[in-house]
């Protein structure tokens, strides 16, 4: 398949995922389903789908069984420090203290003993989704910038106000620094696996220091009983919904040098 009918594939799966996600909103329906305890989210499944005829059997065997990048500590600092340098700048600036959160015990600290089963749950989706975004980027050879405003307007419909809402530019921002992460990590290595494990443990980690109030994501990424979660942690209200964008922007941040280093390296 030639590159310009790619794109319009691409350009196709875009469009069919956000009128579909918009359509499941307007109708009070969820984005994603839970089956047998396994998520599905419509971003995540959908345009794997879509591509899943046209795409290379010889390079979705390559992603699948035999993926290269098999470093184990870079992946975990790319998960981990951009974290415990939020924590120390909360800390130094003492905006953080230990908390007292409902379901401290049921949710907080058996979530921590579940994360293996939550990852198991959101490996079929994060893989699929993977798979989409690294067979198709190198086919195409996508710059960084243009594989995350693929992944960008992929989940734009989540975003979209209905009715008396208002748009919520931190969780844009959030996004947006989320999907630049991801595309330079595919730019970085190929690995499915890795990938589909820092994006889950990017997330699921945050959510569940500081806790969240979005029902999506504290299905998808853990129990589908609760609908909040406080988090271990207490930070003031009016700094809150900054440490999510402040993580991500830091995880691109460290992507982005790494892969430069690599760069000059090869």
């Amino acid at each position: 398949m030639n590159k310009n009918k790619r794109l319009l594939q691409i350009f196709l799966a875009v469009v069919l995922v956000n009128a579909a996600g918009l359509a499941l909103r307007l109708i009070k329906l969820d984005s994603y389903i839970i089956l047998a305890g396994f998520r599905f989210h419509i971003s995540l499944v959908l345009p794997f789908l879509l591509f899943l005829k046209s795409l290379n059997p010889p390079n979705l065997k390559q992603a699948l069984l035999h993926p290269p990048y098999n470093k184990t500590f870079q992946p975990l600092g790319w998960i981990f420090f951009p974290l415990i340098l939020l924590f120390i700048i909360l800390y130094i600036l003492k905006k953080i203290e230990i908390g007292d959160p409902e379901y401290f015990y049921e949710f907080g600290l058996s979530s921590i003993v579940d994360y293996p089963v939550y990852l198991i749950w959101n490996l079929p989706q994060l893989l699929m989704f993977a798979c989409f975004i690294i067979v198709v980027q190198p086919s195409l050879k996508l710059q960084s910038p243009v594989t995350a405003l693929i992944i960008f307007l992929l989940f734009a419909f989540e975003f979209i106000p209905l009715g008396k809402a208002k748009i919520d530019y931190l969780d844009l921002i959030s996004l947006l620094f989320a999907s630049l992460s991801i595309g330079l990590l595919v730019r970085y290595f190929q690995n499915i696996y890795w990938l589909a494990i820092i994006i889950f443990t990017i997330f699921w980690v945050n959510l569940l220091a500081f806790g969240s109030d979005s029902p999506l994501m504290i299905h998808i990424l853990f129990a589908a009983r609760y609908e909040s979660w406080e988090g271990f942690f207490d930070i003031p209200k009016n700094l809150h919904s900054y440490l999510l964008p402040f993580q991500l922007l830091a995880t691109a941040i460290i992507i982005y040098f790494s892969s430069l280093k690599r760069s000059r390296n090869v």
